[in-house]
């Protein structure tokens, strides 16, 4: 019983055609919705190396129960209930571009019985309207002094990361000590091959990730420092991601579910496991774990 009624709200995601639904539910166990690439050190499984990349992420930022955090790309609110129930975060708000992903993200907050949290202050939108009042109507984020922003392997979807590393800057620049954490892929080399970039940008086309978002880490960092940011901190996992991943999506179970009618979803995961290991042996991307300080205006 408990299948059928995943199956139905994956379903009923995809009928919405939204490039970002309810598939990775597929990947998971347990009743865990995680959709990211996983930190895989110490995992064997899909949902848990999902949580320990979320883990990763709020140690770089040091999350803690004074953090009044605004997530970007909440997915399905695995990470959200993690900020709540494991650091017991201050204030929580984010914004979240699939509706599918959206609605149940709230749906799994009300039945988790979270009381320290405003349902009405995760909203559906697009990351590029960040500080327009009209995506937060009556809320405004930056009453709640916002002093960490969250991007957990997703800004590479942003329509512009530049844009967004701007917006969240003037987000936090007003709080005593803003951080902005994001795990994120980057690119390992600019001096690629005709042959690889082909690879590179059909991938990223059927990806739909922005060219303009694949840069050097040097460039990320030039960005960061443009924006506002200082005190700058990043940390190369691609050996603990890329590869792990898609040893993982080979060598488990989760196969036979492409046998229920998700053999579209399969395909795309094993696709993207075998994108990603090219793209680590060859030096083409790498992934990255960055953090930085807002600096105050004066």
């Amino acid at each position: 019983m408990r299948e059928a009624k995943i199956d139905k709200k994956i379903t009923k995601g995809r009928s919405q055609s939204e490039f970002h639904d309810l598939s990775e539910r597929l990947l998971n166990s347990g009743d865990a919705y995680w959709g990211n690439l996983g930190f895989w050190k110490c995992a064997n499984d899909y949902s848990m190396a999902c949580e320990a990349l979320a883990h990763q992420l709020a140690i770089k930022v040091n999350l803690s129960e004074h953090s009044r955090i605004l997530d970007a790309g909440f997915g399905c609110g695995d990470q959200l209930l993690l900020w709540l129930g494991k650091y017991r975060v201050e204030f929580l708000c984010g914004v979240n571009y699939s509706v599918s992903q959206t609605k149940l993200a709230k749906q799994r907050l009300v039945d988790s019985g979270s009381t320290n949290i405003n349902l009405d202050c995760l909203i559906q939108g697009d990351v590029s309207d960040l500080l327009d009042p009209a995506l937060w109507g009556e809320i405004l984020i930056k009453d709640y002094l916002i002093n960490t922003v969250l991007a957990l392997d997703c800004a590479y979807h942003f329509p512009s990361r530049k844009q967004f590393l701007a917006d969240s800057y003037k987000l936090l620049s007003t709080s005593e000590v803003g951080r902005i954490g994001l795990t994120d892929i980057v690119l390992a080399d600019e001096t690629l091959s005709w042959g690889k970039k082909v690879i590179l940008h059909s991938m990223l086309y059927l990806s739909r990730i922005p060219k303009s978002n694949i840069v050097t880490l040097s460039e990320y960092s030039n960005q960061l420092v443009q924006a506002g940011f200082h005190q700058i901190d990043s940390q190369d996992i691609s050996e603990h991601v890329f590869e792990p991943f898609g040893a993982w999506l080979t060598s488990s179970k989760v196969g036979r579910r492409k046998l229920k009618g998700n053999i579209g979803a399969w395909l795309k995961y094993k696709v993207t496991a075998a994108f990603l290991t090219w793209a680590y042996r060859k030096q083409v991307l790498k992934y990255v774990i960055i953090s930085a300080q807002a600096r105050q205006r004066s």
